[in-house]
């Protein structure tokens, strides 16, 4: 039967072009069959009223050159359901205290990559209960994960450990916590459930605390106990604690006694990875070229990313087309603020600066290595960065189109192993991604803050 279902896939793959094959045949799965009936696994509902309304035909012809009389019937099965059932954990109000924890927010739906994996390692220690440190400060924009982790942390305790309560608080939680208890005269009871009564305490969004001058001192005189008495300790914050404006300086000195982690924004790979899971999520096998031009155009928090996702199968199913590259070009024209360009100059100039070489050197016909590399390299980072064609590319280095093929391939060649190699051209990486995140914020900020007329005439 598995051999029919290749059969089938091969007749198929025929007659389509090879994007909507991989966006829509591939993620079907066969099933087996029942009596005279051909069971195929649909992703999701709207997966199986695509096919049902542009390609079940050619699924029933397929079967027809087979000399078969089999019915195809469209089923749909979402992927891994036991995975599903396991993120769904249980509120116990016996073992947490504050508020309740997102479900989706585990270790499993978090995407590591180079711009968090540090921060992944220690909340991953702390939920195991084998830290190096049991005070950690999560440091990191809107969006990128500071939430995510360490809501992970208290639902991997939740249903791995049955020892000690976890408290899980905003900044503005706590604050609200003190307030109410200093009206009705019970502050030292609710100090004394925090110090006794948890053994994690997580207490988000430190910045908020800005200027609340009682409820600092409260929290310091709080820490300094669970210090002593070596419990777990999580905060978030949008800054480290030393640049935290209106802090008292006892609990700045406070937040700074243990690792403080920050979470960077996520680079090219890891958008692309965030992408391929947000797109399992949602049913849909993304095509190579939509998810690099994603991933190269969407440099915002991680929100914005799985948005794209949602917005892409939700137009495709709203326009009845399959999701292109021109899809997903219309999509981020629309969502993403207009980021700022990098240039070929300025990779050039970073590529020059790295390795000390000059611009005519790069252009000139020199084979010596100290000077075919850093070519390549800049080849390499022209084509991930910018818009060019690879005959502009191979043009502003003297050089044609199949010299740029081979730079490309070479260098990509050399940083899929670690060494020198690999971790010189990601460091040029992060410092263009770092250039375009500096350039986007500073572009929003000032959007911002210009007055009405100005922002409603600005082109962008």
């Amino acid at each position: 039967m598995e051999r029919l279902w290749e059969k089938i896939l091969e007749i198929i793959r025929k007659k389509l072009p090879e994007a909507s094959f991989r966006v829509w045949i591939k993620p079907l799965k066969f099933l087996g069959l029942k009596g005279k009936e051909l069971l195929v696994a649909c992703p999701n509902q709207f997966s199986l009223e695509w096919i049902q309304e542009n390609y079940f035909h050619l699924f029933q012809n397929a079967v027809q050159e087979q000399g078969l009389s089999l019915k195809v019937k469209l089923l749909v099965v979402e992927d891994d359901p036991p995975q599903i059932r396991q993120m769904e954990l249980p509120y116990d109000p016996t073992r947490l205290v504050g508020r309740k924890l997102s479900q989706r927010f585990t270790f499993d739906e978090f995407v590591v990559g180079d711009c968090n994996r540090l921060a992944y390692a220690t909340c991953w220690a702390l939920a195991n209960q084998a830290p190096e440190h049991r005070i950690v400060y999560l440091c990191a924009g809107t969006g990128l994960g500071k939430s995510h982790l360490s809501q992970a942390v208290g639902n991997h305790l939740l249903q791995h450990s049955r020892k000690g309560r976890i408290c899980y608080l905003t900044a503005q939680d706590f604050t609200s916590h003190v307030v109410r208890a200093l009206k009705n005269e019970r502050l030292e009871d609710f100090k004394e459930k925090l110090r006794r009564g948890c053994e994690i305490l997580m207490l988000e969004e430190i910045h908020f605390l800005a200027g609340k001058e009682f409820t600092q001192k409260e929290l310091s005189l709080t820490l300094d106990y669970l210090y002593d008495s070596g419990k777990i300790v999580v905060f978030t914050a949008n800054k480290p604690p030393q640049e935290l404006s209106k802090l008292d300086e006892g609990l700045r000195s406070r937040l700074q006694a243990g690792a403080i982690i920050r979470i960077n924004p996520p680079d090219y790979q890891t958008r692309l990875n965030i992408l391929r899971r947000k797109a399992q999520k949602q049913g849909v096998v993304l095509s190579e070229e939509v998810l690099d031009y994603l991933a190269r155009h969407l440099r915002g928090d991680i929100r914005q990313i799985e948005s794209a996702v949602i917005g892409l199968v939700a137009r495709s199913s709203l326009l009845r087309e399959p999701i292109t590259l021109a899809l997903a070009k219309e999509l981020v024209q629309e969502i993403a603020p207009k980021n700022p360009q990098v240039t070929k100059d300025f990779i050039v100039d970073l590529v020059c600066r790295h390795f000390k070489v000059t611009r005519e050197e790069l252009a000139s016909r020199s084979r010596l290595r100290r000077i075919t590399f850093p070519r390549q390299v800049a080849m390499y980072l022209c084509r991930r960065f910018t818009e060019e064609s690879l005959e502009a590319i191979g043009r502003l280095f003297n050089r044609d189109h199949a010299t740029v093929v081979y730079a490309l391939n070479s260098v990509n060649k050399k940083i899929s192993h670690p060494g020198p190699i690999k971790y010189q051209v990601e460091y040029l990486c992060r410092e263009i991604e770092d250039y375009l995140q500096e350039n986007t914020l500073s572009g929003q900020k000032e959007a911002q803050e210009a007055p009405w007329p100005e922002v409603s005439g600005k082109k962008g």
